[in-house]
């Protein structure tokens, strides 16, 4: 129960030490971190508060304090890089692409090309696009892009294939892409 009025105490200091009192009007002055900087004209943020009361005058820094903490913080995680950012879906960019998905297409491409006896192909295909899909997501056909297939192919040696199995893999997502590419009539180019 002591250990409340103390951190009361202590996060009161830490606003009070934002607050500068010029003609009986407090201020509210901090320094903008360094890794923020670049986004400011200056090197520190200062404002008035328009009040003469010093509880009033805390309870706005304190507001201010946690305004300028948010929005910093969403500034740093924009620089951030976003783990699987590359699994993300851009709706935007997705819905221009009025093709198929990449499972889509398999499905399509199995029901047109194999037969029942031919468990391998079937295994094969459905392999590389699952390939592809974790890797890059599962997106219309037509918006993958040629920097995608690069990062696919870097991705499958990453993963210690030789390069006749990505040779191989890369085969089997171009005919789907192609025949579905065909059978629908879609225009464009294919990435792998």
């Amino acid at each position: 129960m002591d250990s409340f009025p103390a951190r009361k105490l202590t996060d009161e200091a830490s606003v009070l030490k934002h607050l500068w009192c010029r003609s009986g009007v407090y201020y509210f002055v901090r320094r903008i971190p360094v890794d923020v900087q670049r986004h400011y004209r200056s090197k520190r943020v200062s404002m008035s508060l328009r009040t003469r009361s010093l509880a009033a005058a805390l309870r706005a820094a304190k507001s201010v304090i946690q305004r300028l903490e948010d929005y910093w913080m969403g500034l740093r995680l924009k620089q951030m890089d976003v783990p699987a950012l590359h699994l993300l879906i851009d709706n935007e960019a997705d819905a221009k692409h009025d093709s198929p998905t990449l499972l889509e297409a398999v499905d399509m491409y199995l029901g047109l090309k194999a037969s029942n006896d031919s468990p391998t192909f079937i295994r094969a295909s459905k392999r590389s696009v699952r390939y592809v899909v974790e890797a890059l997501g599962n997106r219309p056909i037509t918006a993958y892009s040629s920097a995608d297939a690069a990062a696919f192919r870097d991705h499958l040696i990453d993963r210690g294939l030789s390069m006749s199995s990505v040779k191989r893999i890369f085969a089997s997502v171009r005919s789907i892409i192609n025949l579905i590419m065909r059978e629908h009539g879609i225009e464009g180019s294919n990435a792998f």
